[in-house]
C-alpha cells in the first residue's frame, strides 16, 4: 500500500480545471487532456507497482513462516479479477514463482510416477497420450539427463502440460548445491539425491532444496537400511525412495523390493515413500498395499505405443 501519511492528491481538482481551460481556451484544453492521462496512468502504475511489491512482501514472509502458499495465490488471483482494466493496462500482479509456483505433493494422495528414460521424441510422444491428472508425476530419468543435460528437464516441463510435477532423476552424489540449482533453474518439482552419498552431501542437498522450493527425494537404492540414514539427517528429506536397480532385476531375479521397508520408514518418520523397481501391476498393488505414497514405473513407458494412454489409465486406477 502507499504510505498513508503521503499527501493525497484530489484528481477531481484537476478535472476542474482542465474543465475551466477548455472553456477559456479549447486549443490548451485538448494539450492539457492527454497530459492528464498520462499523468493518472503513472500514478496509477506507481500504486500497482507498490501493490505488487506488498503481495511479494506478504509472499516472502509466508515463505519464512511457512504458511499456507494457497492464501498468496488467492490474493494474486483476486487482485487480477478484481481490477481487470489496470490489469489490462499495467500487467497482472505475479507473485514470485517461489513463493506460489511450487507445486506440494499432499499426503493424503496416491502418485503413479512415470520415469522417462528413452529419448526426448519418445518423451514427447508419451507426455502427449497421458491423462490429464494430477496425480501423474513425470521424471526426466537419469538417462536422458546424462544424455541432454538439464535440456532434459527443461524440454519434459515445457511438453508436459501446465502445473505438472517434474522430477529431475539426478542422483547427486556430491555438490550438492550445484546440482540443486541446475535442476531448479530448469524448471523440475524435485530433485533426488542417492542414500549412500555420504551424510553431508544429503543434507546439503535437503537444505538446498528447501531453499530453491524443490522436494528432495532420497534415492534408497543399494541401502540396506534407510532408516539409518534417516537417523543421522537433522531434517528430512520430502520422499524417501526405495529401489531396486534395473540391473538387480535383471541378473538377481531372486531380490525383491523391500516392502517391508515402507512401514517402517512410515512408522518412524512423516515422509512420503516411493517404490521403484516394480512395473507391473502386481507388484503396484503390492507397493501400494504396504503403504507406499509413489509408485515410480518406466519399462511399460519407454517407448511411446498405442496403448500408452491405457497403461497409465490402468495403473491410475489402482493407485486411489
Amino acid at each position: 500500500m502507499l504510505d498513508q501519511n503521503q499527501k493525497k492528491f484530489n484528481p477531481f481538482s484537476l478535472f476542474i480545471g482542465i474543465f475551466f481551460l477548455f472553456i477559456i481556451n479549447p486549443a490548451l484544453g485538448m494539450i492539457a487532456i492527454p497530459l492528464a492521462l498520462f499523468f493518472f496512468r503513472k500514478k496509477f502504475a506507481r500504486s500497482w507497482a507498490d501493490f505488487a511489491a506488498q503481495l511479494q512482501a506478504e509472499a516472502k514472509r509466508q515463505d519464512d513462516g511457512d504458511e499456507n502458499d494457497e492464501d498468496i495465490l488467492a490474493i494474486e488471483e483476486s487482485s487480477n479479477q478484481n481490477f481487470p482494466a489496470i490489469t489490462k493496462l499495467l500487467g497482472p500482479v505475479k507473485m514470485p514463482i517461489s513463493s506460489f509456483g511450487r507445486i506440494r505433493l499432499e499426503k493424503r494422495k496416491k502418485y503413479l510416477h512415470i520415469a522417462l528414460n528413452s529419448t526426448l521424441e519418445e518423451a514427447e510422444e508419451i507426455i502427449s497420450q497421458l491423462p490429464a491428472s494430477d496425480r501423474i508425476l513425470i521424471e526426466a530419468g537419469t538417462p536422458l539427463i546424462k544424455i541432454y543435460g538439464t535440456e532434459a528437464v527443461k524440454q519434459i516441463k515445457d511438453l508436459a502440460p501446465a502445473g505438472a510435477y517434474i522430477v529431475a532423476d539426478n542422483k547427486c552424489a556430491d555438490l550438492a548445491g550445484r546440482e540443486v540449482e541446475m535442476m531448479a533453474q530448469a524448471g523440475a518439482s524435485a530433485a533426488t539425491c542417492l542414500g549412500i552419498a555420504p551424510v553431508e552431501v544429503i543434507n546439503g542437498f535437503i537444505d538446498e532444496c528447501a531453499k530453491a522450493g524443490l522436494d528432495s527425494m532420497i534415492d534408497m537404492m543399494n541401502v540396506d537400511n534407510p532408516l539409518a540414514v534417516l537417523k543421522k539427517l537433522p531434517k528430512l528429506p520430502t520422499v524417501v525412495m526405495l529401489h531396486r536397480g534395473v540391473d538387480e532385476s535383471e541378473f538377481s531375479k531372486e531380490k525383491q523390493i523391500p516392502y517391508y521397508q515402507i512401514r517402517q520408514i512410515k512408522g518412524n518418520y512423516d515422509v512420503l515413500v516411493a517404490v521403484a523397481g516394480g512395473d507391473t501391476i502386481k507388484e503396484v498393488q503390492s507397493a501400494l498395499f504396504n503403504g507406499a505414497d509413489i509408485v515410480v514405473v518406466w519399462k511399460n513407458f519407454y517407448q511411446a505405443s498405442a496403448d500408452t494412454a491405457k497403461l497409465a489409465e490402468s495403473f491410475l486406477k489402482e493407485i486411489k
